[in-house]
């Protein structure tokens, strides 16, 4: 029975690597897990040179620069592949060589349905080699795509970079006063304050311009932190309350009398404001409309980024829904800096800003 491959593979431009003494580097691993690694270092990647090139914004009415090359000037590429065996009808590879477009579409489908475990070894596998053998490897990816192989003319697929949908916005009469008060507003503002300004909105101008769903999605709470309170009504009360109980324990005769102070000790040393207990505080003596709401949600969010940061789990993707969350948590996050910053609420105004009220 005739066998295929179908695999995913990465291509870089491993800038600034000379192999020229050492040759072409080309090595395949069989894993356990029934995959296949393949490694290739030099000048001519064994599924061809492909870069993709995408604007990151599309305006409406305006044409969307999208562009796949072939051909791309670098000395040496590093291809990192996963590919995995499998069985097809002698039929299925007839209509492979004649490039069926049902056949095609259908074995591609396959390929993307582990595509999320595909990414993490390809990521793997990049990363191992860019700490143990340099960083230049993987600096600059030129594209990810799909493909099948074997006793045809290889076929692949590839997809275009994300890009954002912007609005047609016009300047009105309005615009220029409006502007002129805004920097009239920052004459006299001292210093110290305009500095912390800067770093606050360092993060939110980072996170409006990434393009990386999770990336954008943990960015965004930076500049939400370095304006929040770090010490709060309930903190104070908690703290007072500890050590009560910690004088009760000095004068009673408990057996574990000891171990018991020593908790509590250790509980004073560690407890600290939750961020969400910040939030909280925030957002309660700020009150603006639907604060409350902010607060479910903030909650949700912050528990999804932990998720994202501690455990690692890729698959949180998926249950958060990025794209309408990401969107509801940076309408959260300029909200609430303008408020610590501007002294309001009021931001921007967009059709795609999520409606007040369905925060959560």
């Amino acid at each position: 029975m005739p066998k295929i491959n179908l695999g995913t593979r990465r291509l870089y431009d491993a800038i600034g690597f000379d192999i020229d003494s050492a040759g072409e580097i080309h090595h395949k691993v069989e894993l356990a897990i029934g995959k296949t690694i393949g490694i290739y270092l030099g000048p001519d990647p064994p599924h061809g040179i492909l870069f993709i090139e995408g604007c990151q914004f599309a305006i409406p009415g305006q044409s969307r620069e999208l562009h796949a090359y072939d051909k791309y000037e670098s000395s040496c590429f590093l291809e990192v592949s996963i590919s995995t065996p499998r069985d097809i009808s002698t039929g299925q590879l007839n209509l492979l060589v004649q490039k069926d477009k049902k056949t095609v579409e259908d074995l591609l489908a396959e390929i993307r349905e582990d595509s999320d475990k595909k990414e993490r070894l390809l990521d793997v596998i990049s990363g191992v080699l860019a700490l143990r053998v340099h960083r230049q490897l993987v600096l600059k990816p030129l594209a990810e795509d799909l493909f099948l192989s074997g006793e045809f003319e290889p076929i692949r697929s590839y997809e275009w970079p994300a890009m954002e949908l912007l609005e047609d916005i016009k300047a009105n009469l309005n615009t220029s006063p409006h502007i002129q008060n805004y920097l009239e507003g920052m004459v006299n503002t001292p210093k110290d304050i305009l500095l912390k300004g800067g770093t606050t909105l360092h993060w939110l101008l980072k996170a409006w311009r990434e393009q990386d769903s999770i990336s954008k999605f943990l960015y965004l709470f930076i500049p939400l932190e370095s304006v929040l309170q770090s010490v709060d009504e309930s903190l104070t009360n908690s703290t007072a309350e500890l050590e009560a109980i910690e004088s009760i324990l000095k004068d009673c005769d408990h057996e574990n009398k000891g171990n018991l102070i020593q908790f509590i000790k250790r509980a004073k040393a560690r407890f600290g404001p939750t961020l969400n207990a910040r939030f909280e505080e925030f957002a309660q003596r700020a009150s603006i409309p639907g604060w409350e709401l902010d607060v479910k949600a903030f909650k949700k969010f912050n528990r999804m980024r932990n998720l994202l940061l501690h455990a690692g789990n890729k698959k949180v993707r998926g249950g958060l829904n990025l794209e309408e969350n990401t969107r509801t948590l940076e309408d959260l996050v300029e909200r609430y800096v303008a408020l610590a910053l501007l002294g309001s609420p009021d931001v921007y105004k967009s059709r795609w800003r999520p409606t007040r009220g369905n925060m959560a």
